[in-house]
């Protein structure tokens, strides 16, 4: 017991001391293994802006395996993260979720969004939240039980099946459409050249 927490009090001074701060937000290097996800590393960073200049949030794509190609991270079975840190307060859960049904517009089929449609208002409800700055909010997958579980403020907001809608939604930011090319390059970029 003590030797448990002992390594555990060392890998915390050993994030914190690694960590990586980008607008105010320390984003750490790795996510240990818990629950039902095994240990994740920071893959790349990006701030996501609006309209060329307006800062929205800091998004931080985490891996259980290392990958840079957009292609070969939405083939793979593997745990993933894409987390927010929310940079405004003018980002309500109605703007949130818009983006999200735009981005999915933009990087899926018609039949493709058919077949997504129900899953994707079921999501599109878990984020039932005022976004202010600070707020901490990620999507992640869940290869065990092939969900997709979206988390804010840490809580469990709940899950939608299917690995088919968690690539459609990891698309909006590494797909062939993403919410821009400079997000999708930084976000992919293991180097985290810049921060």
């Amino acid at each position: 017991m003590i030797r448990t927490t002992l390594a555990a009090l060392i890998w915390l001074c050993a994030v914190q001391a690694s960590a990586i701060e980008v607008e105010g937000f320390e984003i750490a290097p790795q996510i240990p293994a818990h629950d039902e996800l095994p240990a994740m590393q920071l893959q790349g960073i990006a701030v996501r802006h609006v309209y060329g200049f307006v800062e929205t949030y800091v998004g931080a794509l985490y891996l259980q395996q290392p990958l840079t190609n957009a292609a070969d991270i939405l083939a793979t079975d593997q745990a993933r993260r894409m987390m927010f840190h929310v940079l405004s307060s003018r980002v309500s859960a109605r703007r949130f979720t818009n983006a999200i049904e735009e981005g999915l517009a933009l990087n899926l089929s018609e039949a493709q969004n058919v077949q997504l449609k129900d899953r994707v208002q079921k999501l599109v409800a878990l984020f039932d939240h005022k976004f202010n700055r600070g707020t901490i909010g990620y999507i992640e997958w869940l290869p065990t039980s092939q969900q997709t579980r979206i988390v804010i403020n840490g809580e469990v907001k709940g899950t939608v099946p299917g690995k088919d809608l968690n690539d459609a939604l990891l698309s909006i930011w590494i797909g062939e459409k993403p919410v821009s090319d400079s997000f999708r390059d930084a976000i992919l970029d293991s180097s985290l050249a810049g921060f």
